[in-house]
């Protein structure tokens, strides 16, 4: 397969300094477990946070942690789409007889953020192991869809900065706030913020239907119907859809920078 030669095109470039890896890696873990920390110092000041104890944020943490840098390392070619645009590379992209959207997902990969995803999943698992939650295929299958529709919601609002920066040429500053607010965001119930603010991270950018929301059916919270937070993964394809066809749509007014 053609990603295949993409994937090993971009593992050898990205080891060709390993020392540099390394250090970007460990650099990358360091910061974020300087937010964990941050997270743990709150809860020994405040037990809890409305119904929520360390280890059901900590889950949402690693939630938010595993799917955030495991998108981003995959799919940093729609994250950094300006720079195709000022360089002339989308020219070059959009005549090669292969799917423009194949081709961007290889245009850049950075492997060094796998070191928060592999943090993120151990987060993820000793969160899961202290709450002692009573297992069935149901919730098995919840957690897996969280962790894949989460994937999309952070594509799709990627992709929406790359369809705008068409029209702008630069990346537009908002996108990393709403990107990487989310984020910081998503660390905490989304139940603690004022209503406008949830009701935007639940519905307009939907952060809390892969981690609040699914989280509170795990552990068994929550005062709406179960089938409701269970469900609450799909909404992020659903929100996937419109941003993937508006980025098709502003390929189509694409002009060429000329570069």
């Amino acid at each position: 397969m053609l990603y295949n030669r993409y994937l090993k095109m971009h593992r050898k470039s990205s080891f060709q300094y390993k020392g540099n890896m390394v250090m970007l890696s460990i650099s990358s873990v360091l910061i974020s477990i300087s937010e964990l920390i941050a997270v743990f110092l709150m809860f020994r000041n405040f037990k809890t946070v409305g119904n929520w104890g360390f280890y059901e944020t900590a889950l949402m943490f690693g939630l938010i942690t595993t799917i955030y840098s495991f998108t981003e390392c995959f799919a940093r070619g729609f994250d950094e789409f300006s720079k195709l645009i000022k360089n002339g590379d989308l020219d070059r992209l959009m005549v090669r007889p292969v799917n423009i959207i194949y081709q961007i997902f290889g245009s850049k990969m950075e492997f060094s953020k796998l070191s928060r995803v592999v943090l993120g999943l151990t987060v993820i698992g000793i969160s899961l192991a202290k709450l002692s939650i009573n297992w069935t295929v149901a919730k098995v299958l919840v957690l897996i869809l969280t962790l894949s529709c989460g994937c999309l919601v952070i594509l799709g609002v990627m992709m929406v900065g790359a369809g705008i920066s068409v029209f702008s040429v630069e990346n537009l500053e908002f996108i990393n706030i709403i990107t990487n607010g989310a984020k910081e965001i998503g660390y905490y119930p989304i139940d603690i913020y004022n209503k406008w603010l949830s009701r935007i991270f639940t519905f307009i950018i939907p952060v809390a239907c892969f981690n609040y929301l699914p989280i509170s059916y795990l552990i068994g919270i929550g005062s709406l119907p179960n089938i409701v937070y269970a469900l609450s993964p799909l909404y992020g394809l659903i929100f996937f859809i419109p941003c993937l066809l508006f980025f098709l749509w502003s390929l189509k007014k694409y002009q060429s920078t000329g570069t």
